[in-house]
């Protein structure tokens, strides 16, 4: 660690334990407190320069900020006596303080430094500081053993991961950890209990950062679909999907976080609409459609009755609220103002029609392949869909996305795992799958289609058609991660 370095983890330590000891003296418009709360946001500030959140751990007597150990210095050995026992009274090993801190008000840290001081009074310090945390909605902090993401370690006895096959476990466990978060969410808000967001930002910080790394991965766990859970599942994929259009185009780390909770909140209304028109095995009568339009304006009562900060909210109400108003404004809910869809909304747009024309359905046997899902949409580019989104949006999956089921010459069945760099894109590496006897399929080789003959020059195995995955029932996602 380099002197600098080390001079703002000592100033952010500084920083914490001034806050947390002016909060248990001082009422909330106290001009020292104020300037504190001033400080300890700019020291945060230039630590979450580097990253997006900034990781505060005790253990053995010292003191970790962003995993380095903080060096003893005779000048602060005070300080760091004073926080190692503070931490341990209240059995509490580290705080993890997210972005999203530059954006809490003060009367919200304030709060933090009040309930942290006073969980050292309760039976049980550690879970009553989590339940205060939620109960408060405050996404931006959370306890260190909150953070269920274990994968950055492996057993002693275990064989070492590479690191693409670590990313491919983060990534899958990361999609079930937001399957969860949403159906905790669906679960309070349905037993009309108050519902936080902590949980569901963290899951989609971690997203993002695989989005970062590794785009071609993240987008291959958006192949998974369940026919049981299809609102959850549904909402996931639609949340990754927009964030890896969204960094495409280049929007920033701040924003694809934004964009990730507009995507897996974005269907929440339709907790409002009765059980019974969801679950219907056909096609929707035009009375039963105009009660399912209605999940929009529900989606955005939804969120503001979410236990979290008001900033954060307001500027994810809009997009769910624009998902089904359509390009051109055709679609609803209809409103007076002719306003242009905003680029949220536009996003959504896409990614929820696709996800949701790719995906099975209770009232209908088959779903549209990828390939045929995007040529749809793109008959539609200009009405339904932004013609500019929907060109990077195919750009970014290829002709034939990772996950397409494809029939081949040679008779062989074969998934996508790489998009095509051949002439058009349409000669994507592929992995063939073989029969196993029981009726389902297991990996064999993998093979790039754009590979030839050595002798004559012609291609060794062409595409006959596309498949949809469900028709010989084909979870990508299994033959892929």
């Amino acid at each position: 660690m380099n002197q600098e370095a080390g001079k703002l983890n000592e100033d952010f330590l500084k920083t914490f334990y001034k806050l947390v000891y002016l909060a248990k003296i001082h009422q909330f418009n106290n001009p020292l407190l104020t300037k504190c709360i001033g400080d300890f946001k700019n020291v945060a500030g230039r630590l979450l320069e580097e990253d997006d959140h900034i990781t505060f751990q005790v253990s053995r007597g010292n003191i970790f900020i962003q995993d380095e150990k903080l060096l003893h210095r005779r000048e602060i050995g005070k300080l760091v006596n004073n926080i190692l026992q503070y931490f341990e009274k209240r059995d509490l090993q580290g705080l993890c303080i997210f972005a999203a801190v530059q954006e809490a008000s003060d009367e919200e840290i304030i709060d933090f430094g009040r309930i942290l001081n006073e969980s050292e009074q309760q039976k049980d310090p550690q879970n009553w500081f989590v339940e205060q945390l939620e109960d408060r909605g405050f996404i931006w902090v959370e306890n260190v053993h909150e953070q269920d993401m274990h994968l950055t370690e492996q057993d002693s006895g275990a064989e070492p991961l590479d690191q693409e096959e670590l990313r491919k476990a983060k990534a899958k466990e990361s999609y079930f950890y937001a399957l969860n978060s949403i159906k905790e969410v669906a679960e309070k808000i349905s037993s009309q209990k108050k519902a936080g967001v902590r949980k569901a930002l963290r899951v989609i910080q971690n997203m993002v950062d695989l989005v970062m790394e590794d785009e071609s991965i993240v987008l291959t766990i958006s192949t998974i679909r369940d026919y049981d859970d299809y609102t959850f599942t549904h909402s996931i994929n639609v949340a990754i999907l927009s964030m890896c259009l969204g960094r495409r185009i280049g929007i920033s780390k701040t924003s694809l976080h934004r964009l990730g909770i507009c995507g897996l909140f974005h269907d929440l209304g339709k907790l409002d609409i009765p059980v019974e028109i969801i679950r219907l095995p056909r096609k929707l009568s035009k009375s039963e459609f105009d009660i399912v339009k209605k999940h929009t304006i529900y989606s955005v009562a939804q969120i503001i009755k979410l236990q979290a900060a008001r900033s954060l909210k307001s500027k994810i109400l809009l997009p769910p609220f624009e998902h089904h108003m359509k390009y051109d404004l055709s679609g609803y809910p209809q409103t007076p103002q002719r306003k242009p869809v905003s680029l949220f909304g536009r996003i959504l747009t896409i990614t929820d029609v696709f996800d949701a024309i790719t995906s099975s359905r209770n009232y209908r046997s088959t779903a549209l392949t990828q390939d045929q899902a995007l040529g749809y949409m793109l008959e539609h580019s200009g009405t339904d869909f932004d013609p500019i989104l929907l060109k990077a949006f195919i750009n970014m999956l290829g002709v034939y996305p990772i996950g397409s089921l494809l029939e081949l010459d040679t008779g062989e069945l074969a998934l996508v795992i790489e998009a095509g760099k051949g002439v058009n894109g349409t000669r994507p590496k592929v992995v063939i799958l073989a029969a196993d006897g029981q009726g389902g399929y297991t990996k064999d080789s993998v093979v790039d289609l754009d590979e030839r003959d050595e002798q004559s020059g012609v291609f060794r195995r062409n595409i006959v058609k596309s498949l949809h995955p469900s028709t010989h029932g084909v979870q990508p996602a299994e033959f892929l991660i």
